[in-house]
């Protein structure tokens, strides 16, 4: 039996919902957001404005939110949309300065994370709050939530966002010169590995039948992304404060492809 047309760009819509999220869950039920704000707009000088964003940002005694998203990300879409709620909607106004960047297909937009000490976009979104005075990045223990951005409830972004916006510096990390690079070295060497991941998804991401090889890639580097996240945590939380305290880099299964 041939499907019709419309049938497989249903099907596709689902698949995408369910595999191209950045952390879709097997056990929460996805909501479309039809009317979710198209915030997610190609640029020709994104860093050119984050910068702008600072600016503003730093002339107003705001922070800046810098938001690394896409139209086709489903948590992108669910953020945008509890963004645009009145409630939230006015806190973000009166305390931050929102800049969002679209990642298109999975885009090296690594000099715009690496600017504020992250490797790279580990999720879609990537939500960074930074001081702009100092550009210190505030949230980076609590940042790999959002990958989850559409599950998470909205009372949850009202107490965050509350929260950080009363935050002026993040928490003292002590690390010997060692440690910071051993870190350094371990977070820039898996921003080129999830740069490369990237770029084995994206010429896929457009077709509107994924095949089973394509879904099985898709999991494969969104568990290894959000593993990473934790992982790097972890390691700052072993060495903080322990100068003498020795770090067992983690190592990672290579990808099916590689």
């Amino acid at each position: 039996m041939r499907l019709h047309k419309n049938c497989y760009f249903l099907l596709f819509s689902v698949l995408i919902v369910t595999f191209l999220s950045a952390c879709a869950s097997t056990h929460h039920t996805q909501v479309e957001h039809p009317t979710a704000p198209d915030v997610y707009v190609a640029s020709s000088n994104p860093m050119g404005d984050v910068q702008v964003a600072l600016n503003d940002a730093r002339s107003d005694g705001k922070h800046l939110l810098v938001i690394m998203g896409a139209s086709w990300c489903h948590d992108s879409r669910g953020l945008a949309s509890k963004f645009a709620e009145h409630e939230l909607a006015k806190i973000l106004d009166n305390h931050y300065e929102i800049v969002y960047v679209d990642v298109g297909y999975f885009n090296d937009l690594r000099h715009i994370s690496e600017r504020f000490d992250q490797a790279h976009y580990f999720a879609t979104p990537t939500v960074m709050i930074i001081n702009s005075q100092s550009e210190q990045l505030l949230n980076a223990s609590t940042m790999a939530q959002w990958g989850r951005a559409d599950s998470i409830p909205y009372e949850q972004y009202i107490e965050y966002f509350t929260h950080y916006a009363n935050v002026k510096s993040a928490p003292d990390v002590t690390l010997s010169s060692q440690q910071q690079s051993l870190i350094r070295e371990f977070k820039r060497a898996q921003g080129e590995r999830l740069m490369k991941a990237y770029s084995v998804l994206a010429p896929n991401m457009k077709d509107e039948e994924p095949s089973d090889d394509f879904i099985a890639q898709w999991r494969e580097v969104r568990a290894y992304r959000t593993q990473l996240q934790l992982d790097i945590q972890a390691l700052y939380d072993k060495a903080n404060g322990q100068a003498s305290q020795a770090l067992d880099i983690p190592t990672y299964t290579s990808f099916s492809w590689e």
